[in-house]
């Protein structure tokens, strides 16, 4: 869904670079906070001015500590959106020309801000959209601010970093984010197939919805993907009725929106229906890895790391049970289940468990942990 211009060329694949990994347990604390605002329009309030020309600003009633552009001052209200939580918090200033700053935690009490100078620098890996969000590092007329009022170094955005710029700014006007891909047929054809036939589906439906289409144009290009399967995906066929959306008109920046959010939280929302007449609505987040030295040495020996947890939400309204919302979490081969159903489907479900287990059982998967709650008791657990 990027700008054709921008993709044009398929140049040599090279070795991915490992991200950065940030120790600072207040920086993760703040990434962790921020989350949940990914991709919003947010208003941010100036609450003081470091003396190394950073100022700190609350967003969201988070305290963070950014470069703003010249012109700020303490008390203004400044229009922000989050575009990245990784490798840093940054987010678009303003909803103007592009202006990106990365976020840091405010410094603790007495802590000279000379000596922690925020870590404002360009870059990219090659895992692609994710982390090119990083190259927006456009706050060099903050820095104008740095040592006192010295001569301002300023930073030129690439082509890349301006063209995903405008995207992002073109996405958060948008009235009503996007915040699924949407399935154009259903899953499987009928209702009663099979496990194996659902999982089928399920699988097609998100490969095929474009989200990972660039991942997929790179796989086509070393020769690991069919050209035949680019053409099922929603921008070829677009390409094909010889559609040329521009990147910044509101559909098409809302689903690069979504390709980046999928990207930075490692999480794939979907919705459509299951089989006719029966929507569904799944998302599926693999938790962040821990790179210890265990887990490495069981990548390097191309094992499965164990520990590493699927945690997965699934909606669901049947004519029979009503509406069902499973959320599932799936550790070393083991599921575990909480559901939140009627009370009359909650005590179906609660007698069903033995015939449950046995079946997950018998598939391999043991079911290591079985809640199911009557609608409207409080559920305090996130996705």
């Amino acid at each position: 869904m990027l700008p054709r211009e921008l993709v044009s060329t398929v140049g040599p694949i090279t070795p991915a670079r490992p991200s950065d990994q940030l120790a600072d347990p207040r920086q993760q604390a703040l990434q962790r906070a921020l989350a949940p605002q990914l991709g919003k329009a947010l208003h941010g309030e100036v609450l003081t001015r470091l003396t190394d020309g950073s100022f700190v600003v609350k967003v969201a009633d988070i305290p963070t500590r950014m470069l703003l552009p010249p012109g700020a001052r303490v008390g203004a209200d400044v229009p922000l959106t989050l575009v990245a939580v990784q490798p840093r918090p940054t987010f678009q200033i303003g909803t103007g020309t592009p202006v990106f700053s990365e976020a840091g935690p405010p410094l603790p009490e007495g802590a000279d801000p000379a000596r922690a100078p925020l870590l404002m620098r360009e870059g990219a890996t090659a895992a692609g959209i994710q982390r090119a969000t990083a190259l927006l590092q456009a706050a060099a007329a903050g820095a104008a601010g740095l040592a006192g009022g010295a001569e301002g170094q300023h930073t030129t955005l690439s082509r890349t970093g301006q063209a995903i710029g405008g995207v992002l700014a073109a996405a958060a006007k948008a009235e009503t984010p996007q915040t699924a891909a949407l399935g154009r047929t259903p899953v499987v054809a009928a209702a009663g197939a099979d496990a194996t036939s659902i999982a089928q589906g399920l699988q097609q439906a998100v490969g095929k919805s474009g989200l990972f289409y660039e991942s997929h144009v790179a796989e086509w290009a070393q020769g690991a993907r069919l050209l035949s399967d680019l053409n099922a995906e929603p921008q070829q066929q677009a390409a094909r009725e010889g559609q040329r959306p521009l990147p910044t008109e509101p559909a098409t920046a809302q689903f690069i929106n979504l390709q980046l959010a999928t990207q930075e939280q490692a999480q794939v929302s979907w919705q459509g229906n299951l089989w006719p007449g029966q929507p569904m609505q799944l998302d599926v987040q693999r938790e962040a890895r821990r790179d210890t030295a265990d887990e490495q040495e069981g990548q390097a020996d191309g094992e499965e790391v164990q520990g590493r947890a699927w945690h997965s939400r699934l909606r669901l309204s049947f004519p029979g049970l009503g509406a069902i919302d499973a959320r599932l979490t799936l550790v070393d081969g083991a599921l575990q289940l909480r559901v939140s159903a009627s009370e009359d489907s909650a005590t179906l479900l609660r007698r069903n468990q033995p015939n449950l287990a046995g079946a997950l059982d018998a598939a391999g998967t043991p079911l290591a942990a079985f809640e199911v709650r009557s609608t409207g008791e409080h559920d305090k657990a996130g996705p």
